[in-house]
């Protein structure tokens, strides 16, 4: 394979797709079960660094490493390929970053308010603990820009879409039905927070897919955006009264 030519351009023989394929299917399948255990049976304690819950997180977000660090061995993958590139320009970046952020503020003002209301709120008691606790605060801050901010942009935008554009084949919309496959599945592990949670990140995936297409496969500005408005919403549930 030549590097020159992006990944996601390259020939892959069936055995190389198929090994892709299941790449994607263990880390969602792993993914989902360390999921469900933890905000099922530890809910209450995904902070606690002592909790079974908290190991079952940080060990989730091992194995999604693994599993694109894996491929990018087997496949010859440069980080570029991941979503890692320099930014063309400066410009580029700024602007579809700015756009991100827009996205997600006109979704909170226009579409969130008819989502709660149909569906109920988002269930984020887990982080509760967080209310008025300056420590937890910011440990949870710190977990999201690394395990959230990066680590999901990396899997779910870069990684995912990439290998479904593989295994879909060059096409006119191989790039658009690999945005909404993994837009549904970044929904879908958010299914703790309930359908309002689902439906909340899903679009949310939906804007982000689309901002990584349009910058050139490059993931940047969707971390910033990302680990800000993880960033405001822990702070907004910081400042609750306990």
């Amino acid at each position: 394979m030549q590097n020159k030519v992006p990944a996601r351009l390259q020939i892959y023989s069936l055995d190389q797709k198929n090994l892709i394929g299941m790449s994607v299917l263990f880390l969602l399948a792993a993914y989902f079960t360390l999921n469900y255990i933890s905000h099922t049976f530890y809910s209450g304690e995904l902070l606690d660094k002592s909790s079974p819950g908290n190991w079952l997180y940080w060990l989730n977000s091992v194995l999604m490493a693994a599993v694109v660090y894996f491929n990018k061995r087997i496949f010859n993958w440069s980080w570029s390929d991941l979503g890692l590139a320099k930014p063309a320009n400066w410009w580029q970046p700024v602007l579809v970053a700015l756009g991100c952020f827009a996205s997600v503020l006109l979704y909170s003002a226009i579409i969130a308010p008819w989502v709660k209301e149909t569906w109920g709120d988002l269930n984020i008691s887990h982080l509760y603990v967080l209310k008025q606790n300056l420590p937890e605060l910011i440990s949870a801050l710190v977990s999201v820009w690394i395990t959230a901010a990066f680590l999901e942009e990396l899997v779910f935008r870069a990684f995912f879409i990439n290998s479904l554009e593989i295994l879909f084949g060059p096409g006119k919309w191989s790039a658009f039905i690999a945005v909404a496959i993994s837009a549904l599945i970044f929904g879908g592990i958010h299914a703790y927070q309930g359908i309002s949670g689902i439906i909340t990140t899903t679009i949310i995936g939906i804007i982000f897919g689309i901002a990584y297409i349009i910058n050139g496969h490059r993931i940047w500005p969707l971390v910033l955006v990302h680990g800000l408005v993880d960033t405001i919403s822990l702070i907004s549930i910081y400042n609750m009264s306990v």
